[in-house]
């Protein structure tokens, strides 16, 4: 009898912990929305769950590096629109020197043509990347790390679009229609280069653009891996609290009753002793 009841108690105090337990385990869920709060809850999991936030945060950052990129290749973009502008204004200039016989007028359209290389000077040297210009051959590559793997980088090669770059600082509009009918054939090819280079800076942004994409979806992909693993059932929880609360109830009334019956049991036997 005695045996029985000491044995009840403990039993009954071990459901009490272990309502206690489940009781904590449900709350924190709740508090947090999260399954797993430790290792201890689901090593597996957690793990998992450490690798795949670890992903996320690295696409992120690759995606920051993207915009960078783009902010880059925009910047050359809306340059050598300018520097298109001024290559057909320059052209025009030829022309016009080319069917002017009086060397005086000319003159002065070699120094509109000098006023217009300044110009494109300013253009090219104020486009830069880390404090160089990427248009006057000074950085002739920069390379972007677009996914979160060493080797997925996108390398973007710039070209010298300076007047030397393209070969027309030496154009000559003032000594004769000759050099300036000569004029036109370089600028010719000088706006050849430039419209190809365009194309370039283009595809270099579309593909920036693929790859941004790609990470943002592949953050999404991640996330909703993450979430299955890490995000609690908060119906579930509140379920599960409720339960628990009830063996808690329970399991207490029966570890005061054991102790009851344990107080009660004890002084009879002493009773019995002394009398």
């Amino acid at each position: 009898m005695v045996n029985t009841d000491f044995s009840s108690s403990y039993i009954a105090a071990s459901a009490l912990s272990k309502a206690n337990t489940e009781a904590g385990k449900a709350q924190q869920r709740i508090s947090t929305s999260q399954k797993i709060n430790s290792a201890q809850d689901d090593p597996a999991g957690y793990a998992r769950s450490v690798k795949l936030k670890s992903y996320i945060g690295s696409y992120s950052k690759a995606i920051d590096n993207i915009n960078q990129g783009v902010t880059l290749v925009q910047s050359v973009d809306s340059s050598m629109g300018q520097v298109s502008e001024i290559l057909t204004k320059m052209r025009e200039l030829a022309v016009t020197a080319a069917g002017e016989n009086n060397a005086t007028t000319r003159a002065t359209y070699q120094t509109t043509f000098s006023s217009y290389l300044t110009d494109l000077t300013n253009i090219v040297g104020r486009t830069k990347y880390n404090g160089s210009s990427v248009m006057d051959g000074t950085t002739t590559s920069v390379d972007v790390q677009t996914g979160i793997d060493a080797s997925q980088t996108k390398t973007m090669t710039f070209s010298d679009m300076s007047s030397t770059g393209l070969g027309i600082s030496a154009i000559d509009l003032s000594t004769s229609t000759t050099t300036a009918s000569t004029g036109i054939t370089t600028l010719d090819t000088a706006i050849t280069t430039a419209t190809s280079y365009m194309t370039t800076i283009g595809a270099y942004e579309d593909s920036l653009s693929f790859s941004s994409d790609l990470n943002n979806q592949n953050i999404q992909n991640n996330q909703k891996q993450y979430d299955n693993i890490m995000s609690a059932d908060l119906a579930k929880e509140a379920t599960n609290l409720a339960a628990a609360q009830i063996r808690q109830s329970s399991a207490a009334a029966m570890v005061a009753q054991g102790n009851l019956m344990n107080r009660e049991l004890v002084g009879y036997l002493l009773r019995a002793y002394t009398g």
